[in-house]
């Protein structure tokens, strides 16, 4: 039960493809970047928004804005920006 091709649907070169992939496969990288970067595979593949959603365990509006701000910024745009307020503490 495929739904209709998402509008949302990205371009990528083989070059991104590769870079995309090849950060998927890191051991080192952050998760969140991880399944960001697995977004942005899925819908350049044609997947519906929905089913990335399904497939990465997230809502499809967060997917949807993922998506945009990798076509707006690229890889950079998968990127966690800084957090506004102070630095979480923890006692020693």
């Amino acid at each position: 039960m495929s739904g209709p091709r998402s509008p949302r649907v990205v371009e990528l070169s083989d070059e991104e493809r590769a870079s995309l992939e090849a950060l998927t496969r890191r051991t080192t990288v952050a998760a969140g970047l991880v399944r960001r970067a697995r977004m942005v595979l899925l819908a350049a593949a044609g997947v519906p928004l929905d089913r990335v959603a399904r497939q990465v365990g997230a809502d499809r509006t967060g997917v949807r804005t993922w998506v945009d701000r990798y076509r707006a910024g690229g890889a950079d745009g998968l990127r966690d920006c800084p957090r506004p307020g102070r630095p979480r503490t923890f006692p020693p």
